[in-house]
């Protein structure tokens, strides 16, 4: 038997592109007519190996194949050229709803869709009541589902898919099902498929989502494989990429864009272009995590416990500042953030100047800046870094122009708490009260 789930060997999709749809109906009258369209290649020459049990993301900007490539997976498309091996059954929340007969009732379909995932009507039947359940729309599953709401035939799709015991399952995670409630439960059943040993493959923009499931990540780009490897590694060089490819489309609209907000000049130090502000040990190390356009250049970060030392090892939500120096390369208005993220670079930590101060900083060519952000550390024992941002907003609370971006700037740790030992990677106090409401 194979260990592998799915193997995939030189995949290639192609469409004919014709000038209009004259040009397509002489070629079909006449086969030996000179061809008049361009090809588009959908996937060109794709090839993975994916291993049964495997959690695997498949990431990639809009119209990179990720689409095209979960079709031919699942059988609605067929490849131009290339070979695909499949071994086991398959569940795809792609297109819910696929297949379902708008004359038949919740319960026919539902023995439709088991047969079209090859389930026998005995398995389907053993099945039936948890569908029902899951998918929590009452009577009406009696009833044919076109008279069902969008919401409603949602939910019996979803319900259908994740109950067809698949050995793979192909998730898209920019689905958007039903309300907050019915998705966390459609989160919690994925998760139990997962845990169950089933082969998964996880299609999102989500980069931390990539980093908290996934084991491998496959990276598509213009429909050919660029990377495939680790998740951790490829989720942060797709976030580098996205960041660039913003503020390469950003630095196009700043010629006629006029900020007009509130500025701050009181912490700027006065000497200009002085070197003396500047930590080379900093600098070098982190020149190869730099970003950005470079009209602001972090020259130094020290990160010191509650005493004003500088330290690496902070105990239990003890207050950490965050040191930061910066020089103004260009005239410019900006803000300065930073981000927490553990080992497994996922964010948990964050704030800014403009959050906080509800202002932006103004600084003039040779400027140097000092910033201090004072946090707490409620985290769960082990290692963390710190990402710094300089950035101006372009739409607000929505995306930004990367002035200065340095991942892994710092790095710390957070000893246990021997007190009171944590299971979760963030501590917030609560508000608890509790009362005998019985005898």
């Amino acid at each position: 038997m194979s260990e592998y789930a799915i193997k995939v060997s030189n995949l290639t999709k192609t469409y004919k592109l014709y000038e209009s749809n004259k040009r397509r109906i002489i070629e079909g009258l006449f086969p030996k007519a000179k061809p008049h369209y361009q090809e588009f290649h959908a996937l060109k020459d794709v090839s993975f190996n994916i291993k049964k049990g495997e959690i695997v993301g498949i990431i990639g900007k809009n119209g990179s194949g990720k689409s095209t490539l979960l079709k031919i997976i699942t059988g609605v498309l067929n490849s131009t050229s290339g070979s695909l091996d499949v071994n086991g059954r398959i569940s795809a929340l792609l297109e819910l709803g696929a297949g379902f007969n708008p004359e038949y009732t919740g319960i026919e379909n539902i023995y439709l869709n088991g047969t079209l995932n090859k389930m026998t009507r005995e398995e389907t039947s053993r099945r039936i009541d948890d569908i029902a359940d899951f998918a929590d729309i009452g009577d009406f599953i009696y009833q044919p589902v076109k008279n069902y709401s969008s919401g409603m035939f949602v939910r019996l799709a979803f319900a259908v898919a994740v109950y067809s015991n698949p050995d793979i399952l192909i998730v898209d995670e920019a689905l958007a099902v039903g309300d907050a409630a019915f998705q966390a439960k459609c989160m919690a059943r994925m998760n139990q498929i997962m845990k169950s040993g089933a082969t998964v493959l996880f299609v999102t923009h989500d980069m931390n989502t990539v980093k908290r499931l996934c084991q491998r990540c496959i990276y598509l780009e213009n429909g050919m494989k660029i990377m495939e490897g680790s998740a951790e590694e490829l989720a942060d060089i797709y976030l580098k990429k996205i960041r660039a490819s913003m503020n390469d489309e950003h630095l196009k609209l700043e010629e006629n864009r006029n900020d007009k907000v509130d500025t701050i000049k009181e912490c700027s130090i006065s000497k200009k272009d002085n070197e003396i502000y500047k930590n080379k040990q900093f600098i070098e190390r982190t020149k190869m995590f730099k970003e950005g356009t470079g009209e602001i250049e972090f020259i130094d970060l020290k990160l010191l416990n509650e005493k004003g030392n500088e330290t690496f090892s902070f105990s239990f939500n003890q207050n950490m500042r965050i040191c930061i120096r910066l020089k103004v390369n260009t005239e410019n208005m900006f803000t300065i953030a930073y981000h927490i993220r553990d080992d497994k670079n996922m964010e948990l930590l964050g704030n800014s100047v403009l959050r906080e101060l509800d202002t932006m900083i103004q600084g003039e060519k040779g400027d140097i800046f000092e910033i201090n952000f004072v946090t707490p550390l409620p985290l769960i024992e082990g290692n963390y870094n710190i990402t710094l941002v300089a950035s101006k907003p372009v739409i607000e609370n929505r995306t930004a122009l990367f002035l200065s971006l340095i991942d892994n700037a710092g790095v710390f740790a957070v000893e246990e708490n021997l007190e009171n030992k944590l299971w979760d990677k963030v501590y917030l106090k609560n508000e608890v009260t509790y009362r005998k409401i019985s005898v």
